[in-house]
């Protein structure tokens, strides 16, 4: 039987799962905390993977969903700020070498991607973008039914993306990216910013507000939430209006945290979509939707990752 192991690892947990062909149901699920900031994040990787490796049948390959940035042609992870021991790490090749298969890596937000394409909000259509926006703002590209990689293994960072070069300081340390902008602690920090400069709200200073906390601020009718979101989707308008100028997708599926705030970020964002786009054509038909995969996406865009790599179905080398 032809069985793959998907995985799909965080800051937070390490996920595992075998599945059957044609079959998004896992044989079996394993489920623990990665613990990423303590030593030993590849050994507790290994334990994990063993927990659901099957008997008898047949393992033809591994798919594997990281945080990036990372290099999938290669298989190294490059550096991530979730698990800070991977720095150049090779996980490919170590996971080959220990259970004696093929082992296809890419970044959580590419796979989520590929598994909504696959198996998700997104069947049925060719050319595909992906957006999540929580604590970051990643994405993921389908053009003509092949992931988009690029010749680094780096394409689709559609979160940094500048849209104002002066613009608030990104996590990764550079400024006016979407994602300093638009991502959870960009609204957080822009309400507390206001408070800040004397801007009257319901909401308190604080260090650890998040975006959340905004949201339902802003449907008890506070005015200062309200425009945090506002901003937050304008500019997220302005970035995919560059994204549909260069990718030209039949459809945009969001999905993330943030997103769950709705009309709150929506309303203004097609209302910035319209105002910033090249021409109107682009819009014509195009299908803007939540994602359908939820926390399954990561492992189902690796299994599908495996998949169709074994397969030499339209996935780069």
């Amino acid at each position: 039987m032809n069985l793959v192991v998907a995985v799909d690892i965080g800051g937070t947990q390490i996920r595992t799962a075998v599945y059957e062909p044609n079959d998004s149901t896992p044989l079996k699920l394993q489920r623990v905390e990665s613990q990423a900031l303590k030593p030993g994040v590849y050994e507790r990787l290994v334990k994990t993977i063993e927990a659901v490796w099957p008997g008898r049948e047949q393992v033809t390959a591994i798919g594997f969903s990281s945080p990036g940035p990372l290099d999938p042609h290669r298989g190294i992870i490059l550096a991530t700020p979730n698990i800070p021991e991977w720095k150049d790490f090779p996980v490919r090749a170590k996971l080959s070498e220990h259970f004696g298969v093929p082992v296809h890596i890419d970044n959580d937000a590419n796979l989520a991607g590929l598994a909504e394409w696959k198996y998700g909000a997104g069947r049925g259509h060719h050319n595909v973008l992906y957006l999540t926006i929580s604590t970051g703002i990643g994405g993921g590209v389908i053009i003509e039914d092949r992931l988009l990689q690029g010749y680094h293994g780096l394409a689709a960072e559609v979160g940094h993306t500048i849209i104002d070069p002066d613009g608030p300081l990104c996590g990764c340390g550079h400024r006016g990216h979407v994602e300093s902008f638009s991502s959870g602690p960009a609204i957080a920090r822009y309400v507390n910013e206001q408070l800040a400069a004397g801007v009257k709200s319901t909401l308190q200073a604080d260090p650890n507000l998040s975006a959340r906390q905004v949201a339902d601020a802003a449907l008890q009718g506070d005015a200062l939430a309200i425009a945090a979101f506002a901003r937050a989707g304008e500019y997220l308008g302005i970035g995919v209006a560059n994204y549909l100028a260069i990718l030209d997708p039949s459809i945009i599926i969001f999905g993330g945290g943030v997103s769950r705030a709705g009309d709150l970020l929506f309303k203004p964002f097609e209302e910035s979509l319209r105002k910033n786009i090249l021409h109107p054509r682009y819009l014509e038909d195009l299908v803007i939707t939540r994602a359908a995969l939820g926390d399954d996406a990561g492992l189902l865009g690796a299994r599908a990752l495996a998949e169709l790599r074994t397969e030499g179905v339209k996935i780069p080398p």
